[in-house]
Parts: structure tokens; sequence; C-alpha cells
């Protein structure tokens, strides 16, 4: 297992769209946290100062992964697939089982490894947006911990599909599909039924389920996962190499 996860991280490492991914994530939500200061300066008005911990809130919540998460998932779980290279895999004695399990392990570094740098760098921003250093406190801490999950939660939805599909041209499309419409589903579902704010249906979409309380955000996050994990392993074991 230790030899087919070296494998996995090196193709994770070598892709790349993970570092192309990661640039644009950690970019575009740099640009959250320094647009309020632009608009300001454009309107002559004063901007509220900006800590670190209100960085990090906007620099790590799940909305600024979303897409660009769905696009690396894609690309990744389905690289064996179009490099045709899984058949090489199977042979050397590992099983399909084993294969998903490393995978999404490796995804799941990568992201890791992403959500870290975003930490640094939000407190990197804040001070080049003159803002102000704080300490982290319970409440803070805790949304974090929410985010974390939500975006392995998306990681591992976007993981299945891919499972599923396997090309990495029809992960790809899946994926993003996935990212515009379900949540656009999900709200019109919400109004048409009258649904109230609190027990939103949108709000249980992984994409969406920081709107919870944090704790609850959690418990939901690691049911995505679990599922997810559960249904890919079934599937992977049942899919013909070919």
């Amino acid at each position: 297992m230790n030899n087919l996860l070296k494998f996995q991280l090196y193709n994770l490492f070598k892709q790349k769209s993970f570092y192309i991914c990661m640039i644009f994530v950690l970019s575009f939500s740099s640009l959250s946290v320094f647009a309020p200061s632009l608009i300001s300066s454009i309107t002559h008005t004063k901007a509220e100062t900006i800590t670190s911990n209100k960085a990090l809130l906007m620099m790590l919540t799940p909305d600024q992964f979303d897409l660009l998460l769905a696009i690396f998932i894609a690309l990744f779980l389905s690289l064996d697939i179009s490099n045709d290279t899984l058949k090489n895999i199977v042979a050397r004695g590992f099983s399909r089982k084993r294969i998903f399990i490393s995978k999404f392990i490796a995804s799941y570094i990568g992201i890791t490894i992403t959500f870290i740098v975003g930490f640094i760098l939000a407190y990197i921003v804040t001070i080049i947006g003159g803002g102000k250093i704080v300490g982290l406190n319970s409440n803070v801490i805790i949304k974090l911990f929410a985010f974390y999950f939500g975006i392995i939660g998306l990681a591992s939805v976007y993981g299945l599909v891919s499972t599923i599909i396997a090309k990495s041209s029809g992960s790809l499309v899946a994926c993003i599909l996935i990212n515009f419409f379900v949540p656009i589903g999900l709200t019109v579902a919400d109004s048409i039924l009258k649904i109230k704010q609190d027990l939103s249906i949108s709000n249980f979409w992984i994409a969406n389920v920081t709107n919870n309380k944090p704790l609850i955000s959690i418990l939901i996050s690691l049911i995505y996962i679990i599922i997810t994990i559960i249904v890919g392993l079934s599937v992977s074991n049942k899919k013909e190499i070919k």
C-alpha cells in the first residue's frame, strides 16, 4: 500500500493541473481579501480593517475551492485511465480497492497542502493589505475545521463521479455540471417547496454545508465522505479494466 501511495503522490506532484488549480484558488481567495480595500480606494470611502481571522475565513471557504477542485479531482482521479497505466498497476498485484483508496488519500493530501498554504497566505495577505494580525479563537478554529471537512467532502463527491465515469473528459464535464447545476436545482426546490432557511435543502448539499452550524457542517461532511468512499469502493471493484 505504501508503494502504491507513493506512486499516486508522485503522479500528483508531477501533474501541472495540481499546481495550476492551487495557484488559481489561492490567487482568487487572496483577491477576495483585497477587494474591499480596492473598492474603498476607488469610492473614497473608509474600508473596514481586515484581521487575520477574517482573512482566514474569507480565503478558506469551500466556495473558493469548489470549481477548481472539480477540475483538479476529475483530472487526477482519471489519470491512470487516460495514461492507460491502470492495467499495469493491477498486473503488479495491487487490488482495485487499494488503488481507489490510494487515489483518494493522495487527493486529500494535495487538498490539505493547498489548505495549509492558504492558511499561511492569509496572514501574509493581511500584512500586505495593512490589516491586523490577531490570535485564533475557538470560534474561528471550529469554522476552519468545518471548512476543511467541507472541502474534503466536495473532493469525495467529485472523486466518486470521476470513479464512475473514469475517462478524464467525461469526468471533467460531469464535475463542472454538478458544480453549476446542483446548487441551482436545490435552490429552486427550496423556493418551490417554500422551505424555511434553517431547513433549506440546499444547505445539505456539500458545497453549501458550511451554511449550517460548524459541528453540523462537520457531521454532514463526514457523512458525505463515508458514503462516497463506500460507494466508490463498490464501483471500482465492479468496473471492468479495458
